[in-house]
Parts: structure tokens; sequence; C-alpha cells
């Protein structure tokens, strides 16, 4: 490869950077704006001031505000089960196993990104085609954190439905909490529940 093709893929390669970087940046902006004014007051001048960006810069690397959204609740979903890392859970007794699940997938439902999703979710409620375009995004990501689940807990002796079932009712449980947290405050009472959860969850893995 001669000098002025290895420029040319440094370039490129530079150009793509700027590129997602701007991109990640205006997601940011969006999922930030969305937790401190909700969907309602959300609008595109507001995350490109947040993002410290034009509103050009939103329309060149986006189609429209809806694949905007989209794109951010990808991007919230991801951090939500970032922390699940088969290969190092695994390695870990079971009862530390579960503690370290239940407390990092709440540590992402009780934060900012998982009020974010919630008013992405409630506009697409309002929008039928939204509503399918964010469930198509999220499809894929559920299938691959359906599959890690799976091998966290392919040691127990469980079939894949009741681990299924499992990860379901977990889900179910610390979304219920979350909003609870959203609407009443933080407060005891939630962690109590959080380590009843736990408990129990502890006590049907290991019953034989």
């Amino acid at each position: 490869m001669d000098v002025a093709s290895l420029q040319g893929d440094g370039k490129r390669r530079r150009q793509e950077d700027r590129r997602a970087e701007t991109r990640r940046r205006l997601v940011d902006a969006t999922i930030i704006l969305l937790h401190k004014k909700g969907a309602g007051g959300l609008t595109m001048a507001d995350v490109a001031r947040e993002a410290g960006l034009t509103r050009g810069a939103i329309q060149y690397h986006f189609e429209s505000p809806k694949s905007l959204l989209v794109a951010s609740i990808e991007e919230i979903a991801n951090r939500l089960s970032r922390h699940l890392d088969a290969a190092e859970l695994i390695n870990l007794p079971l009862d530390e196993r579960i503690d370290r699940i239940v407390d990092d997938y709440w540590q992402g439902f009780r934060g900012f990104n998982y009020t974010a999703f919630i008013e992405i979710a409630v506009r697409g409620r309002q929008d039928p085609a939204f509503e399918e375009a964010i469930a198509m995004s999220l499809d894929d990501l559920e299938k691959q954190r359906a599959i890690v689940w799976q091998a966290v807990f392919a040691d127990i002796g469980r079939s894949r439905e009741e681990i299924r079932s499992w990860r379901h009712m977990l889900l179910i449980t610390l979304r219920g909490l979350a909003l609870t947290n959203m609407i009443a405050g933080k407060n005891e009472k939630v962690s109590l529940q959080i380590d009843q959860f736990k408990a129990m969850f502890k006590r049907y893995l290991t019953e034989t």
C-alpha cells in the first residue's frame, strides 16, 4: 500500500471517529434532557445546545428527531445491560452472583437512564409507527441479553424456561420498584424489597 493510500485510510478513520463522537454527544444530550425535562419538553434546539453542537449536526446524523430517540433508547438499553459479563459472573459463588446481578440491574433501573427510557416509551405509545421502530431496535438487544442470562446460570441445573422465567420476574420487579422511586422518591422500603427479592431468588435457585 502506498503513502497516499495510507493517508487516505487515516483520514477516513479520523472522519469516522469524529462522526461517531458527534452522534455520541447528541445521544448523551438527548438522554440527559429526557431525564431533566421529559419527552414533552424536549426540543432539537435544546439537544444541540446541550451537546454543544448546531441543529444542522442533528439533521446530518439523524434523519428525523424520532431516529435520534430510537438511537437514544438503544444506548440506554445497552447501558442497562452492559454489566452482565457471563465469563466473570460464572466464576462467582451463586449467592454472590445473584447479589451482583440484582444490584447491578437495580443501579441501572434507579438512575436517570431508566427515567429517559420511560419518557421515550410513553411517547412511543402515542405513535404506533414510532412504537414499532422502538420495538424492532430493541429486539436484537433483548435476544442477546437473554443468551447472556442463560450462560450466567447454565451451571445450576435449571431448565432454560425456568431461567427465562426468573429473568422476566426480576425485570418486572425492578421496573415496578423504579417507578415507585420516581413517584414517591427514594425510601428504605425499596431497599428492603430488593433484599427480599434476592433472598427469594437464592432460595429458588438452590432448591433441589
